[in-house]
């Protein structure tokens, strides 16, 4: 788990681009939410993540991520690269 907070935030940004959702992003903070899904990534190097049934609390942001675009192909959603 090595990507940079800059390196994570574009990929939050493609996420919320591929599900057509605002991105929050300030220098502390950045997040996209839904009907049933919330993700937060923290600049300190956590993020949470809640997708359907799924729960990710204080969990390295890598990880939130990757469990993140993991339930987005399962809808088979695809991710804008």
């Amino acid at each position: 788990m090595s990507s940079s907070w800059s390196d994570l935030r574009r990929r939050v940004a493609r996420i919320g681009a591929s599900l057509d959702v605002v991105v929050r992003s300030d220098p502390e903070v950045c997040g996209l939410s839904g009907s049933d899904y919330q993700l937060t990534l923290h600049h300190s190097g956590y993020g949470d993540c809640t997708v359907g049934d799924l729960s990710l609390i204080d969990c390295p942001n890598e990880l939130v991520l990757i469990e993140f675009e993991r339930w987005m192909r399962r809808l088979k959603l695809s991710l804008v690269s």
